[in-house]
């Protein structure tokens, strides 16, 4: 009898540790009793967020002025080049044929451009002596004329008067006319003379000219095929990095000075002594944006620098903003937060998904930023600050229309923590915590996660609302 006793006791015991256990437990489980958290007094930074692409400061495509086979390629992606490295070397056999064809175009133009030159001096020389000859030859026929003219007017009173005979008149008249003849003819060659003096004198000038003109063009000729044949070895003409290789060994490529597709681009350099985030701000965040820009950055003040001097304002004004600028992340560098400035504005928006952006450039400031080329990044920027604020998570906040409240904590007659409903108004978030204007105060309890009522107390609950 005994035994059964001590052994429904014990059953009993178990049974009681049991249901008071589970009750502890229930009243302890964190999913029933929720989360809280005190409104505090702090600071409230309002960011502008944007997404954007991690650029070089600009990228050069790299033509050579010479065409023919890619020999060998001396560089790889990625790697860092200096002004002068070789980049390729092309087969030079095609620009030494054309190189040899341009001397011997400029030694025929040199050759005719000298004949010209001895033909000229010839026509200075000989059209002077020319002419000089139509006045002899003009004067000896006005002579013979004079003396002509003077026999005919003996002749025409001798013929009057009937000393001459017909025949010796007509011969007398002949003489004269044959002399007045040859001297109208010799005024005629003087004035041609004095005519080809002038004119033959400027055709030889223009000879000249001309064939000058052809050698100049040849030596040009050949100092192009010169430097054809020293571009089949490509330098790199700026520092950068080979961002990408558009050749293969063996490809054939075309000139970019004389094809008239611009020639065959052989690859793509980055110049990599400024990295920047080309952004897309939304239209309703862009006031903000250009506010907080300086003056050099924004449409209508904004003036054109040098990379020297865009690199020195953005170090200026980091310093000036406490190292706290633009701030840029990536999701392949987690772990790390770059810097930025903003630099320019651009005044033309972009039509994006329906919605209109404005491109921000923002230069980023630091080391080691080539490797973010080509990554998608995200930015923060900053454009106000509110002190001494009464901030509560988000999470504590719901709304109802246009209506906000917050749940604040309650004892309830069970001794565990209810909530009642509080209004309030709300003012600046940053995306985590909120402002809250008015309804509480620092110091205040609020639910983060609201607490759970049990089956029971939901009964009480009711029964106590029928009552």
């Amino acid at each position: 009898m005994n035994k059964r006793l001590i052994i429904a006791g014990v059953v009993v015991l178990i049974l009681v540790a049991g249901i008071y256990g589970l009750s502890k437990a229930r009243i302890s489980n964190p999913w029933l009793e929720g989360e809280r958290e005190t409104a505090k007094l702090g600071s409230l930074v309002i960011p502008v967020t944007a997404t954007g692409t991690v650029q070089a400061n600009r990228f050069i495509t790299i033509k050579s002025k010479a065409s023919g086979q890619v020999d060998r390629i001396h560089v790889v992606e990625g790697q860092v080049v200096q002004v002068g490295d070789i980049l390729v070397e092309l087969d030079p056999v095609d620009e030494k044929r054309r190189l040899e064809a341009s001397q011997a175009n400029l030694d025929r133009a040199q050759s005719a451009y000298e004949k010209t030159k001895i033909a000229l001096e010839n026509q200075r020389l000989d059209l002077p002596l020319q002419t000089r000859l139509a006045e002899a030859r003009l004067q000896d026929a006005e002579a013979r004329l004079k003396e002509a003219s003077y026999r005919w007017e003996k002749m025409k009173g001798y013929v009057e008067g009937n000393v001459a005979g017909d025949v010796e008149a007509v011969s007398t008249e002949a003489a004269y006319l044959v002399a007045k003849a040859a001297r109208d003819l010799a005024a005629y060659d003087l004035e041609r003379a004095r005519n080809n003096q002038t004119i033959l004198l400027k055709s030889a000038e223009q000879d000249v000219v001309q064939a000058e003109a052809a050698y100049v063009t040849s030596q040009k000729d050949l100092d192009e095929a010169k430097l054809r044949l020293e571009e089949t070895t490509v330098r790199a003409r700026s520092a950068g990095m080979v961002y990408n290789i558009i050749v293969n060994q063996g490809e054939m490529i075309q000139s970019g000075t004389s094809g008239f597709t611009g020639g065959t681009p052989v690859m793509t350099l980055a110049d990599i002594s400024a990295v920047y985030v080309s952004a897309q701000v939304d239209e309703a965040d862009i006031g903000a944006i250009r506010k907080i820009a300086p003056d050099y950055a924004r449409p209508g003040t904004s003036t054109k620098q040098s990379d020297e001097e865009y690199t020195r304002l953005a170090e200026a004004r980091l310093a000036e903003l406490g190292g706290q600028g633009v701030e840029v992340t990536v999701e392949a560098y987690r772990a790390n937060t770059y810097q930025g400035v903003i630099e320019r504005i651009l005044p033309e928006p972009q039509r994006i998904n329906n919605a209109l952006a404005f491109n921000v450039r923002v230069r980023l400031v630091g080391d080691d930023l080539q490797k973010l080329i080509g990554l998608q990044a995200d930015l923060s920027f900053t454009t106000e600050k509110l002190d001494h604020i009464v901030l509560v998570k988000n999470e504590a906040l719901f709304s109802e229309g246009r209506d906000c409240y917050v749940y604040v904590p309650v004892k309830k007659s069970s001794g565990r923590w209810g909530e009642e409903k509080k209004p309030v108004k709300i003012g600046a978030t940053d995306g985590t915590f909120t402002e809250i204007v008015s309804g509480i105060k620092a110091g205040d309890d609020v639910w983060v996660k609201r607490p759970r009522e049990t089956e029971r107390e939901k009964e009480e609950s009711e029964n106590a609302g029928l009552r």
